[in-house]
């Protein structure tokens, strides 16, 4: 198993935690409900990895797609049928821990989207003052 990085990595998805969550969305498609297992074991491995990368937001997206697929999953009616062969091959942690991961990773990236903005606000708001500046210094030559 990989290392675990040290620092997270950059921010490159979104800027806000709900323009990130558009992109958990999944759309019920009519496929089998081990066609919907097997696509949520692939979606919690590449969860794992995002996480263990440092890359929040991409594990965040995965989890968060993960619960999703799950839920499609317990809805179907063979899922029903066989509920514990399907909660045997989705592994019986692997949806409290999605939930569990997504849940640390949202306030996490909460508190790096506002960390973005006030830094994007102080250097917005210095751009203007030079530029204030440059406006005042260029007037006083033309009175």
């Amino acid at each position: 198993m990989p290392a675990v990085a040290s620092v997270p990595k950059e921010l490159y998805l979104s800027s806000s935690l709900k323009d990130l969550n558009k992109k958990t969305e999944v759309k019920p498609e009519k496929i089998s409900t081990k066609s919907y297992v097997h696509s949520a074991l692939k979606i919690f491995k590449a969860a794992e990895e995002c996480r263990l990368d440092r890359d929040e937001e991409r594990a965040y997206v995965l989890y968060m797609k993960y619960v999703s697929v799950y839920n499609l999953i317990k809805k179907r009616p063979d899922f029903k049928q066989q509920q514990e062969y399907f909660h045997s091959i989705l592994g019986p942690t692997n949806i409290k821990k999605a939930i569990e991961e997504a849940e640390k990773l949202s306030e996490s990236l909460k508190l790096r989207y506002r960390h973005y903005y006030q830094i994007l606000k102080r250097i917005t708001n210095s751009r203007e003052k030079r530029e204030t500046r440059r406006f005042n210094q260029a007037n006083v030559f033309m009175v």
